[in-house]
């Protein structure tokens, strides 16, 4: 039997459209979506006036209530209708007419409907109170006219990053714009993809069943609900996170939306939704109450944007093929459970039937669980999946399959995807699959089966006797079950540093001066921010035995000889992260208005103009105190952008109507006497790539922001990529200035940046999700040792 045809897939380019009561955050979200997309953000309010030259206030109180009813109707659907393509469209209150509604029923057929609501109280909150009954009420079939929901958790991200001497608060907002940008990608389909096409061996890039190992820690909403642990202790304790709904309170929407929108933002990991049919430890209910109610649950997932939805295929014809059909772009997972004693051992013709007609249904991923009494040796499981591989041909749906008892799944792990897996201090009474393991312990278990092997790693450059990275990476190695070590080298010379790639245990290095840009012509393929940067700072071997990225990918922490190598670039990631986690509401970057200034014309610099233009930054400056470097880098990414289609926007037709040469994105300060450049907004972000000390020990000229060029009204943000000392000349300045006369500027000291360079960095290397709250925390607390122990680190560059 074939599956259904999937009606939530639409043309990528099709207009979003954002629908939802008033105060829930449309017209924020919008802006956000349109700025991510590249699309013009379309509001109602914008567009009725637009359509008949006065506002909608105006209007009501020209013609009247019931003309104006007419016009806004007849308006809505035209701005509907018109706006089809490349778009974010925001739609006011004329949503909740009848009418209004239809038409949009009616788009849901050819474009994405997002409903966006939040918690009621918020809502109600920003209201007049005789409104808000009478508004939330009538916001509810919001759900009937739309495809998608977004639930806009309350952004309340207070806390601090640093210490006394650098405190970072995150930006407002930050959060709600991570969620929403992510959802996006998901349910337009373009997350994994764009992250593969630039830079392949990311965690991101490789979806979990694809990856050699993976693991999936178990979280029930009963257990959610009671647990006495914060989300934040789950963080990389797997490579996904199956949330199961075992229970259905009176609010059961509300709550399972919120559940998810918790889970995407404090864990974010890819979301498997299973919806149970019959949970422990919870009342029987008869087929004419579970259907539809977990039919309903199974679209509540699916309108959601999960990344996965486990479906149940021995359940209700008319319940799968519902799932089925409103998929848009979720996996699903195709369950088969053989839960009591009983079931069919692996070599019944029962289990290659199971897995034709998933396959048949269009399923995405097939799982087959079975229990077992010591009726089932390993050996029947292996000859099942090379039954599949033999009777199956490719391409077909990756293979999920174990047994298990009363004391969880079988060990060693029968699966090398989508393991299940507790975290260590979890209760797991009412699951049956993740009683004892965790993804420490199951990870672990590779390396001792020899089937992984600890590998070496490295940071390396002429001055990394105070590399922080070493600690950082030891203490992440053991959180993750990994038997790798991490060591500082200080090495000058390209052959000293070829002849430790070579070695058979190498797994990985990052790079400092003088190897970032030198090391370019030896390296086999290069990620796209690494090609475009001209400048690489990981490097990693390439093992995998056919030329298939994925299976290099796939081959780290895998010993053996490696000829070739891969380059990536995560200094300027780890720029863009603290940079957006720093920039106010008010600073939002304008591609034609805002204006950045780097300092300095090295590798970091390269780095920090890429995260730069990567924020959508378009005027960019750059000092640097020999000025032929700085015209050389800025050359660079001013040839770089003219190849680049839509980056550089065109200059004003001449008069005589032909079209004038590209504007550059980069432009050279000589001399810091001089005024800011006239035309152009002060600067908004300030990066300062200027080691604390120079390479060969002599100190480097103190740099000071001018202070004319410190006049931004809105402030902005200064970030230092030196650490010792860690009040630079220039943060201390920023200090003085922030206190005395623009409180508005926030500073990023070169701790926070080092931590985010060493989290990608062991994240390219491994492969597996980094412990990011362990490494800040061991980063400073390393810091502060060094600096007791009376050391002086090198360079403030040095990871």
């Amino acid at each position: 039997m074939l599956g259904p045809r999937n009606e939530r897939v639409f043309d990528p380019n099709a207009s979003i459209v954002l629908v939802g009561c008033r105060g829930a955050g449309k017209r924020t979200l919008g802006f956000m979506g349109a700025l991510h997309l590249r699309r013009r953000l379309v509001t109602e309010d914008h567009y009725f006036e637009k359509l008949t030259g006065i506002s909608r206030g105006q209007f009501l109180l020209q013609h009247g209530k019931d003309l104006f009813a007419r016009q806004d109707v007849e308006v809505f659907k035209r701005m509907l209708d018109s706006n089809r393509f490349g778009c974010v469209i925001e739609c006011g209150m004329s949503s909740l007419s009848e009418e209004a509604q239809d038409a949009l029923r009616e788009y849901c057929r050819t474009n994405p409907v997002v409903y966006i609501h939040r918690e009621r109280e918020h809502i109600a909150a920003l209201l007049d109170a005789t409104d808000a009954t009478a508004l939330l009420k009538a916001d509810e079939k919001h759900r009937e006219c739309s495809n998608f929901e977004f639930y806009n958790l309350d952004d309340s991200a207070t806390h601090c990053v640093g210490t006394s001497t650098a405190q970072t608060v995150p930006s407002k907002l930050l959060n709600v714009r991570e969620d929403f940008t992510k959802f996006l990608d998901q349910i337009t389909g373009r997350g994994a993809t764009k992250a593969w096409l630039e830079s392949p061996f990311s965690v991101v890039a490789i979806p979990p069943e694809f990856r050699s190992y993976s693991y999936t820690l178990r979280l029930r909403l009963s257990y959610l609900q009671e647990m006495d642990m914060a989300l934040e202790e789950f963080e990389a304790a797997a490579d996904c996170v199956e949330f199961i709904i075992d229970r259905w309170p009176s609010d059961v929407v509300e709550v399972v939306s919120k559940q998810v929108a918790l889970l995407r933002r404090k864990l974010g990991l890819p979301i498997i939704y299973h919806v149970e049919e019959t949970p422990r430890g919870q009342r029987r209910r008869a087929p004419e109450e579970k259907n539809p109610v977990d039919s309903d649950l199974l679209e509540l997932g699916l309108r959601l944007g999960v990344e996965y939805l486990s479906l149940d295929l021995q359940r209700d014809e008319s319940l799968i093929q519902r799932a089925l059909r409103y998929k848009g772009r979720s996996k699903v997972i195709g369950n088969y459970w053989y839960m009591g004693f009983g079931a069919p051992p692996w070599h019944d013709d029962q289990h290659l039937e199971n897995y034709r007609r998933a396959q048949s249904l269009g399923c995405d991923l097939i799982r087959m669980a079975r229990f077992s009494t010591g009726d089932s040796p390993v050996e029947y499981l292996e000859s099942f999946k090379k039954r599949v591989e033999q009777s199956i041909p490719s391409p077909r749906p990756p293979l999920v399959a174990y047994d298990f008892s009363v004391l969880g799944i079988r060990t060693p792990l029968q699966s090398k995807i989508l393991s299940p897996v507790k975290h260590r201090d979890m209760d797991t009474d009412h699951d049956f699959l993740a009683i004892i393991n965790t993804s420490k312990h199951s990870y672990g278990l590779e390396f001792q089966q020899f089937l992984l092997d600890p590998l070496e790693f490295y940071v390396t450059g002429s001055n990394v006797s105070w590399s922080l990275s070493p600690a950082m990476q030891n203490a992440a190695y053991e959180f993750s079950g990994m038997p790798h070590t991490f060591q500082a080298v200080t090495c000058s010379t390209l052959d000293r540093l070829t002849q430790i790639c070579l070695s058979d245990t190498f797994g990985g290095a990052s790079l400092t001066a003088p190897f970032k840009l030198a090391i370019m012509p030896q390296l086999k393929v290069k990620s796209h921010h690494a090609t475009a940067i001209g400048a690489v700072n990981v490097v990693l071997p390439l093992r995998g035995k056919t030329n298939a990225i994925l299976d290099h990918a796939n081959s780290r922490n895998k010993a053996g000889a490696a000829q070739e190598f891969f380059g990536d670039n995560t200094d300027w990631s780890s720029i863009f992260t603290c940079l957006r986690r720093a920039i106010s509401p008010r600073n939002y970057v304008q591609p034609s208005k805002t204006t950045g200034l780097v300092i300095g014309a090295g590798g970091m610099a390269r780095a920090a103009i890429y995260a730069l233009i990567q924020l959508g930054c378009r005027n960019i400056f750059i000092y640097n105190r020999t000025t032929e470097r700085a015209r050389e880098v800025a050359e660079h990414f001013n040839s770089w952008a003219k190849a680049q289609q839509g980056m550089v926007a065109m200059a004003k037709p001449a008069a005589d109507g032909s079209q004038q040469p590209a504007l550059e994105i980069c432009r050279v300060i000589e001399r810091l006497a001089d005024p800011w450049p006239e035309g152009y907004q002060l600067p908004t972000m300030v990066i300062s790539c200027v080691p604390a000390t120079s390479l060969d020990g002599t100190p480097p000229a103190d740099f000071v922001m001018p202070e004319g060029w410190l006049r931004s009204p809105t402030g902005g943000v200064v970030v230092e990529l030196a650490y010792e000392p860690l009040i630079t000349p220039l943060v201390a300045q920023m200090y003085a200035y922030r206190d005395k006369v623009n409180p508005s500027w926030v500073v990023v000291d070169g701790l926070e940046v080092v931590a985010e360079m060493a989290i990608e960095a062991f994240e390219l290397m491994t492969g597996r999700m980094a412990p990011k709250r362990l490494m800040k925390e061991v980063c400073r607390r390393t810091w502060e040792q060094q600096q007791r122990g009376g050391g002086d680190g090198a360079s403030g560059l040095v990871l």
